[in-house]
């Protein structure tokens, strides 16, 4: 195996133990944030720092992985090809890199995308002091999206009643049914929690601590499983109108979609992870966005998403499916192929030097 492709991982373990030798073998600064859980083989679990550059820096550009958990198999290949190649070895004056490891940890290591309190993390950023927003579509659909059994015929139905949601309402509306997070049912897909979890109060400690004296912040946080095959798309959460979309473009040009003016491939999901940038920096000029890779089809990734849920409403790995499932849902979000994985971090390292022209210009 040559390329970047060497430096993705087959387990939670593994992906680790390549970024923090990476991150030492280049020089970073390392910090680590251990989780109070452990992995599947007794392992620790963290999110893992590296930073490259002055600690009082003026310009701080962020890389993030697996806030989705088992996303963090795209991610943290491509952050330890970066750091190995030099990505953060020279850098402009006054400023620094900081690599996010493992934002969900938990996830990344038992292969889910969720976290161990079955909380999406990129729904839970949202103020747990006032009334959760609402999701309708996902009340009337409950059922379906979280099918009481895998069986052929169950899951037949389910598919029939989404798709005559959507021709009533729309596909936007039954992709944000689908995705736009809930916060009533803790034991279904895209549960957004009902307090902030572990890795929600762990990112903001490592924003305070790490970015508090930065004047200019960027975060690009890696996603995959929507879009076709290697496609990327740079979502930003905040309207065409704003000074950070206005900035996004003006660095990535057309890759940038908007959720909230219905452009992006992404609903418009409320406590997202750039909510928390904009919260803890405030007064400061902060580009916060997420870099989605496609990986297979829609239909796939939701299928995986229902299965894992099941899956963990019934037994877990306890389960004689669970070899099945688990390989359903990584497959889902890793397309664990030579070409895929070049493409992937061909597009983070052209998106991060732009980021890097973008805040020292």
């Amino acid at each position: 195996m040559k390329g970047a492709a060497r430096h993705f991982s087959g387990s939670y373990g593994e992906a680790r133990g390549k970024f923090l030798a990476a991150a030492r073998s280049a020089g970073a600064a390392i910090r680590h944030h251990l989780h109070p859980l452990k992995g599947p083989g007794g392992e620790e679990l963290a999110t893992d720092i590296a930073r490259f550059g002055p600690e009082n820096a003026r310009h701080v550009l962020g890389i993030g992985s697996g806030t989705h958990g088992v996303e963090g198999y795209c991610g943290s290949g491509v952050q330890t090809a970066l750091i190995t190649e030099g990505f953060a070895a020279s850098l402009p004056d006054d400023t620094a890199i900081l690599f996010v490891h493992a934002i969900n940890p938990y996830g990344f290591a038992w292969d889910r995308r969720v976290n161990e309190d079955n909380v999406d993390l990129n729904r839970n950023f949202v103020d747990h002091t006032m009334p959760h927003p609402e999701n309708p579509g996902y009340e009337e659909l409950a059922d379906a999206i979280n099918p009481p059994d895998l069986s052929p015929e169950t899951m037949a139905e389910c598919r029939a009643r989404m798709k005559a949601y959507a021709a009533a309402h729309g596909p936007r509306a039954m992709q944000h049914a689908l995705s736009a997070g809930q916060y009533t049912h803790p034991q279904g897909v895209q549960f957004g929690g009902r307090a902030p979890v572990w890795s929600n109060r762990t990112l903001r400690a490592i924003i305070r601590a790490e970015m508090a004296a930065a004047e200019r912040i960027a975060f690009v946080d890696i996603h995959s499983g929507l879009g076709a095959r290697g496609a990327a798309e740079i979502i930003c959460t905040e309207p065409e109108s704003s000074a950070a979309y206005k900035r996004m473009t003006a660095w990535w040009g057309s890759s940038v979609r908007s959720t909230v003016g219905g452009g992006s491939i992404s609903s418009d999901v409320p406590g997202s992870i750039p909510v928390c940038f904009a919260e803890e920096l405030k007064g400061r000029e902060v580009t916060a966005c997420g870099l989605e890779f496609g990986t297979v089809p829609i239909a796939e990734v939701t299928v995986a998403l229902q299965s894992d849920n099941w899956l963990h409403q019934n037994g877990g790995r306890n389960n004689p499916k669970a070899a099945e499932i688990g390989k359903l849902i990584r497959d889902a979000f890793y397309v664990d192929a030579d070409d895929w994985k070049e493409q992937v971090t061909e597009t983070t390292r052209l998106t991060g030097a732009r980021a890097l022209a973008g805040l020292t210009a």
